[in-house]
């Protein structure tokens, strides 16, 4: 039972990394094509269904986080 709760948190984790690397190689991409970043932040709140304020947020720690 130990072992179950521990893989479903790993294959969470591994989840939200996958997630968090491809928002990423989006943001990077349209950054790139010059799309303002409230653009952005719209994208990735229609392609996650989540909030303007959640993608904001979202944005942010990825920006700020990823490496150049």
């Amino acid at each position: 039972m130990k072992e179950q709760i521990e893989r479903r948190r790993e294959l969470r984790k591994n989840r939200e990394a996958e997630r968090n690397k491809n928002t990423l190689g989006l943001i990077k991409a349209l950054e790139k094509r010059g799309m303002p970043a409230p653009e952005i932040v719209a994208m990735i709140a229609d392609a996650q269904s989540i909030s303007q304020a959640e993608a904001q947020k979202y944005y942010e720690q990825l920006v700020v986080a990823r490496p150049y």
